[in-house]
């Protein structure tokens, strides 16, 4: 059988077995569970010196059926070996040769496989201190880091129900529900990134200026000429390369879009999916800012005021909705919500997660995936089904590098549709005893409210405040752990008697523009998930609606803080300086120039529409075990925050897989 991995894990392929690490215990697995031959034990345990001296710290391996032991010493670059092994495994016989100092290496004589290991120090990331060779076959496999030690042969002869790319909200979703239907199938997932968080990174301590998830993201594309010198829009938000995702630097913000909202979608499928929101919501946590209690009752009096006061906003022609922030925060400590965790909750033996392996191209026969190739070799997928769950962009670089047009014609449209969301923001400030909100020294104060509107198109915005009359305190980081939308630390500390106002206001882009658009970059194929070129060339109707929105960010901002008419609101115009000016910030200084929530690239069409290529079964056109999920499916981006519509979408496909191998074997 196979064990399951969250953590950054090891597999060796040894005598047709495979070595699994995790948190300094090795085990000595079989590949299949229906393959009856003798497990042999190993452990892998850490000594350390007392006093923290890195060089006289060591692995042991111990293989526990003969008596053999292995010290990998990466402080002083030396392998120490004691004893011999020399236990069979089946019929083939094993033999361990010791290279003095380095190396070390396994062979199977019947066929002549190996596995080298080679000691190479703390190279960054000191994981793991040994470097693995591989070769099984005649084909060696070599990794690239000391992290990086798994090698696709290895699982070459493994059987699973699915493969899962990805490992933020849609995999944990998806993976969540079809084990409730069937708690023996077996996942597949496979993660481009290393492991960095196991919670949301607000509820850790703060980790500095170079774990900000601007500077965590990376763009796994390029963009075009138009795009790269426009005044609005010059790129999209990167991805968090990790496991998790986006889903431990998210925002937490979960509105359910209306009827309304899911403009151009689907008849059928707005019909299906309203249950799976409130089982999404349910999934997430997701409560109103009115319900978030907390440490401290946070979201409290200021909460109280922040909603009364943005009524007012109703009297804009253009605001539809207006309700507390809905919150995926519903847990116990009121942490914001991410997959890391909860995946350790659901998985078992027959769920796996492979970290570092980038899938770079689907391999095909006929209509149907067999294998993936990926950065650590090509997998056979057998009869798995292949579940797409990375994030737009990447997840369309991958179909368009794998299928070609002329043999997929449904899949001609690909990337030829592409929405996203453009965003302002603003940060405002009002002397605290001008509003009805507890005086200076009452510690922190919270609050968040989500406002909609639609004028020539969708949008909303998402205010959130904070008040704290001792930010030099612990109440500080109850600021940045708890707060809805990010407040700096500086504006904070400079604004000990006032209240804060975040707000940003994000607006659909026209899904209709042939002039966004995501495909291949002519000539670069070293580098098959990375070669994806991006366009976004705002139209009229986003200008407009950008002006639109903004006008209805300041109305709102300054009808909600001014308790009369002659009260100004301050505004953040420089962070660095400590510059507040009751003038509106200008549009270049409040207007993002990278969009959010990239969406709509291989949106889903329902009957009778042949331009779509993806169908109401999730199932990429023209192929027989391909599914997609995320913001790729949305036939239009409307506005709203994304994560509740995709996890609900998740949630759904697997329940379309379920009934699907229902009816296959009833």
């Amino acid at each position: 059988m196979f064990t399951m991995f969250i953590s950054t894990k090891v597999f060796l392929s040894c005598c047709g077995s495979i070595l699994a690490f995790k948190d300094r215990s090795l085990t000595l697995l079989e590949p299949h569970d229906d393959v009856a031959t003798d497990a042999h034990a190993w452990e892998l345990s850490y000594s350390s010196h007392p006093y923290g001296n890195d060089d006289d710290s060591y692995w042991i391996l111990r293989y526990l059926t003969a008596e053999c032991q292995i010290e990998l010493r990466p402080g002083k670059r030396e392998m120490v070996c004691r004893g011999a092994l020399g236990a069979p495994h089946g019929s083939a016989e094993c033999a361990l040769h010791v290279v003095p100092q380095r190396r070390l290496r396994f062979v199977q004589a019947s066929t002549g496989a190996q596995l080298a290991l080679e000691v190479t120090g703390d190279d960054g990331n000191n994981a793991v201190p040994v470097f693995v060779r591989a070769v099984a076959g005649g084909e060696g496999v070599e990794a690239r880091s000391a992290v990086d030690v798994f090698y696709m042969y290895a699982l070459s002869g493994a059987r699973f129900d699915y493969i899962v790319v990805g490992s933020s909200f849609c995999s944990w979703a998806l993976v969540k529900i079809i084990r409730r239907h069937n708690p023996t199938a077996r996942f597949l997932i496979l993660e481009k990134g290393s492991v960095d968080l196991f919670q949301h990174q607000q509820s850790l301590p703060s980790r500095g200026d170079d774990k900000t998830a601007s500077k965590m993201a990376r763009r796994p594309w390029s963009v075009s000429d138009r795009t790269s010198h426009s005044q609005y829009i010059t790129n999209i938000h990167g991805q968090i390369q990790y496991v998790g995702g986006r889903s431990t630097y998210w925002s937490g913000w979960c509105p359910e879009p209306s009827e309304a909202e899911l403009e151009g979608w689907p008849e059928a499928l707005k019909k299906t999916l309203r249950p799976y929101f409130a089982k999404a919501r349910e999934s997430l946590g997701v409560i109103p800012a009115s319900k978030v209690k907390g440490e401290d009752s946070l979201y409290g009096p200021l909460q109280d005021f922040l909603q009364d006061s943005c009524k007012l906003a109703r009297a804009i022609d253009s605001v539809t909705e207006i309700f507390p922030a809905p919150l995926a925060v519903g847990n116990k400590g009121y942490e914001k919500f991410s997959t890391p965790n909860p995946m350790k909750e659901i998985t078992s033996a027959n769920v796996q997660t492979i970290v570092r392996c980038s899938v770079e191209k689907i391999i095909y026969d006929g209509k149907k995936a067999t294998h993936l190739q990926t950065s650590l070799g090509v997998l056979p997928l057998h009869n798995a089904k292949l579940i797409l769950a990375m994030s737009t962009l990447p997840s369309t670089t991958l179909v368009l590098n794998s299928f070609g047009k002329g043999e997929f014609p449904f899949l001609a449209n690909v990337g030829k549709r592409l929405t996203a969301h453009f965003v302002s923001s603003a940060v405002a400030r009002v002397p605290r005893n001008r509003l009805p909100v507890p005086s200076a020294g009452q510690g922190v104060q919270l609050g968040a409210v989500y406002i909609s509107g639609k004028a020539q198109a969708q949008y909303h915005l998402q205010m959130s405040a904070v008040a704290t009359s001792n930010p030099e305190s612990r109440d500080l980081e109850l600021c940045r752990q708890f707060s809805a939308n990010s407040i700096s630390e500086g504006c904070i500390k400079a604004s000990p008697e006032h209240v804060l106002v975040s707000c940003s206001a994000l607006g659909e882009l026209d899904h209709k523009n042939k002039d966004n658009w995501f495909r291949l970059k002519e000539g670069t194929q070293s580098d098959l998930t990375s070669n994806g070129e991006l366009q976004i060339v705002p139209n009229d109707q986003d200008l407009t609606l950008w002006d639109t929105m903004d006008d209805v960010m300041f109305k709102t901002i300054e009808s909600c803080l001014s308790s009369s008419p002659g009260d100004k609101v301050e505004y953040l115009h420089d962070e660095n300086k400590g510059v507040w000016k009751t003038e509106r910030p200008t549009k270049e200084s409040m207007r993002q120039k990278n969009a959010v929530h990239d969406a709509s690239t291989m949106w889903m069409g329902g009957d009778g529409d042949e331009e779509a290529p993806v169908g109401l079964d999730y199932r990429l056109q023209g192929v027989e075990n391909v599914f997609i999920t995320g913001g790729a499916l949305w036939p239009t981006g409307g506005s709203w925050n994304p994560v509740l519509t995709i996890v609900a979408m998740a949630m759904h496909l697997a329940d379309c897989l379920c009934n699907s191998e229902d009816a296959k074997s009833g």
